[in-house]
């Protein structure tokens, strides 16, 4: 039997508890969060919210919600799953995998004092560009490519 998570704390938040926000950007912010559910369900998962102050800008929200659609669709070992699209009072989030452990930006840092293998640096960049590559060959139910293009290949998102 597995033992249940530690507890974070954290902000409650429909049936999720947020704990350390991981990143913030323009439209959104990440945090590390504990998902509970029935007969004892417990996991850690990334939950993505739309910033209080865009929840009522419908260009955003709709920017928002066609990003979760679209990588909802997407299943590739290199890109992120979604779990849940939701909405906590009149907030919407993504609910998706935790994948734990350091970003390309935080390499490139550690890079600066210690020597990565050209093998692991060869390793990200053809994990990163098979996901893109995946991501650009998506297509919808008929079979019509969607042209689906990433606009954040940054070392975070990587």
């Amino acid at each position: 039997m597995v033992a249940p998570l530690a507890d974070p704390g954290g902000i409650p938040f429909g049936h999720f508890t947020l704990g350390k926000r991981l990143a913030r950007g323009g439209m959104a912010e990440v945090f590390l969060a504990r998902q509970r559910g029935p007969e004892g369900f417990d996991r850690r998962v990334a939950v993505k919210r739309i910033l209080p102050h865009l929840a009522d800008a419908a260009d955003f929200v709709r920017m928002f919600l066609d990003e979760a659609r679209l990588a909802a669709r997407l299943s590739h070992p290199n890109i992120v799953h979604i779990y849940e699209l939701g909405n906590v009072a009149g907030d919407y989030f993504i609910a998706m995998e935790y994948v734990d452990g350091i970003h390309a930006g935080q390499l490139v840092k550690l890079a600066e004092t210690e020597a990565v293998p050209p093998e692991l640096v060869a390793r990200i960049g053809a994990d990163a560009a098979g996901a893109l590559a995946h991501a650009h060959r998506l297509t919808d139910a008929d079979g019509r490519p969607v042209q689906l293009v990433h606009r954040d290949v940054s070392p975070q998102n990587v």
